[in-house]
Parts: structure tokens; C-alpha cells; sequence
């Protein structure tokens, strides 16, 4: 089991959003650790990717499953800029791997028939 990495930022306290959202350093953290977190999330079977810690105080930045594919193609996004064609694919193996998995609890309802054949 991966240990999420600690991010370690210098007056938190005074961090707008707009400075956090601008940050390179932020942006290569997120990249490199979403695609990680959640492949290890989907073979512990977990609601939460953990992506990192905050300054060591046990508050992590999580990503819920129901998200997993947007993070999985915003990481996408950057990696094709730096033209990482491999990570691109296994990013895209992992999208794929979330969008066949079956949801619990959901049940397949039968479509109508109409004049004997099914819509």
C-alpha cells in the first residue's frame, strides 16, 4: 500500500485559491499522484483516492470515486502536453478499467417491447 505523499506548503494560512490552482509545483504533485492513488484505490476497493498530505497534519486531499475519471482525464490532458504517450495510456487503461466496473446496487432494467421487439 502506497503511503500518500506529505505536501508541505509555507503560510497556508495566507494561500488564496487562485495562487494554489496557479501553482506548477501543485500541478506536477496532482499529475504524477491522481493516476497512482486512484489505481491503488480501485484494487483496495475504496471510495477515496488519497493523493497527498497536508503539512503533516494527518488531513489528506482526496479525490471520491465518482470523480476518478475526470481527475484520470485532466492528468491526461497534461501528460499529452509533455508528450508522455505511455502514462497517456495507462490513464486511459484506468478509465476504462473504472467505466466497465459495475455499479452496486444498480439493477439492469429490462427496455419495453414494442410490437414485439425490444427499443
Amino acid at each position: 500500500m502506497r503511503k500518500p505523499v506529505r505536501a508541505l506548503f509555507d503560510n497556508l494560512d495566507l494561500l488564496t485559491p487562485e495562487q494554489i490552482s496557479k501553482s506548477d509545483i501543485l500541478k506536477q504533485l496532482v499529475k504524477k499522484h491522481v493516476p497512482l492513488a486512484v489505481e491503488e484505490a480501485i484494487v483496495d476497493k475504496k471510495i477515496y483516492a488519497s493523493l497527498f498530505e497536508i503539512n503533516d497534519s494527518g488531513q489528506y486531499i482526496e479525490v471520491h470515486k465518482n470523480h476518478w475519471v475526470q481527475a484520470l482525464e485532466t492528468c491526461l490532458v497534461w501528460y499529452v502536453e509533455d508528450e508522455d504517450y505511455e502514462m497517456c495510456t495507462h490513464i486511459k487503461n484506468l478509465i476504462q478499467t473504472i467505466q466497465e466496473k459495475p455499479k452496486p446496487g444498480k439493477i439492469e432494467v429490462p427496455k419495453k417491447k414494442k410490437h414485439g421487439k425490444r427499443i
